[in-house]
């Protein structure tokens, strides 16, 4: 069975029929056109809890006026998506959007940056879970810088051991004190703030995005952005969130005069507490791209040639560079 032949079955769960179905992004993501307006139709990995919880959550906004993401769309039997075997669908709503290329990237990176402070604020405690959230996150993620760090080692030494070095691991060597150093330092920073906080009473939770990039906003003509693709929201802190803003905007060449304004327009919003400005430097200081690129260099884990693996590592490092200035200024 086609991936098209499987789309058109799900508009009968909406009492409605696709009339055409188009590919928007392989593999996953199409556009259909119905008697009641085009939609967005998405093959999900997400787990049915968290849509049925976003679901609800984004219903809940939007009865109290926020329209600042695409909520989905319900089922005839009020569900938030459409299960078929192994596999989870939803539906939202086509909206028309500026192309990111036709955007400038400070306006884009406003009118995200407000948005994500806007959800923050008005998620948070959206619900009380246990208080201690926060710790399972620093816990979870010292072991995987460390696990990144150790296999760094690794890697560098076998490139020193090597008779005929690749260009990728001559730019790893030549970059290799300053990687770990960064490395190593993001972590002891990390591991002092977990010892500070450890006896703290209580830490400020919100609903996350999970991953703001430019392909889940929606821009309008007027410069206004919608968020899409809550396949990784969750309930911690917003901390997540700013961090992996900036990581995406300083590596789509973001300055570091802007990136400031930007955090003056977030706090306006959403004023950050101390423990959590502090989290979010020690966050945007481990060089977590960089050991991505190099980990799926070694591991072969895609199929990137050379030239392209090492233009890619070579701009990682530059982007590093400007974004553990920026955080050594703005913090």
């Amino acid at each position: 069975m086609s991936r098209f032949e499987e789309i058109y079955p799900l508009f009968h769960e909406y009492d409605m029929f696709a009339q055409t179905v188009d590919i928007l992004k392989e593999p996953n993501v199409y556009k259909a056109m119905t008697p009641y307006g085009s939609f967005v139709c998405k093959r999900t990995s997400a787990p049915p809890e968290r849509l049925l919880f976003m679901g609800g959550v984004l219903r809940h906004l939007e009865q109290r006026g926020w329209n600042g993401a695409i909520p989905y769309t319900y089922t005839k039997y009020d569900e938030p998506y459409v299960k078929r075997g192994e596999h989870t669908y939803y539906l939202t709503r086509w909206q028309p959007t500026v192309p990111f290329e036709a955007v400038q990237l400070p306006a884009w990176g406003e009118a995200t940056i407000v948005r994500l402070a806007e959800l923050h604020h008005l998620t948070q405690n959206y619900r009380f879970d246990d208080p201690r959230q926060v710790e399972p996150l620093i816990d979870s993620l010292l072991r995987r810088w460390q696990a990144w760090t150790d296999k760094a080692r690794g890697w560098i030494r076998e490139a020193q051991e090597r008779t005929y070095p690749s260009p990728f691991d001559i730019v790893l060597l030549a970059n290799q004190s300053f990687l770990l150093d960064t490395a190593q330092g993001a972590m002891r920073l990390l591991e002092d703030w977990r010892e500070k906080h450890r006896t703290h009473a209580h830490f400020r939770l919100s609903i996350i995005h999970g991953y703001p990039h430019p392909a889940h906003t929606m821009i309008d003509r007027s410069g206004q952005v919608r968020l899409i693709n809550f396949d990784r929201s969750t309930f911690d802190t917003p901390a997540r969130d700013v961090t992996m803003f900036y990581r995406t905007y300083f590596y789509l060449g973001g300055t570091e005069a802007s990136a400031t304004q930007l955090l003056h327009k977030y706090s306006a919003v959403f004023p950050l507490r101390p423990e959590e400005t502090a989290l979010v430097s020690i966050f945007l200081l481990y060089p977590e791209r960089v050991m991505r690129d190099i980990e799926t260099y070694y591991e072969h884990r895609r199929n990137w040639n050379e030239l392209y693996a090492v233009r890619r590592l070579e701009k990682d490092i530059d982007r590093l560079v400007h974004l553990s200035r920026w955080v050594q200024q703005a913090f």
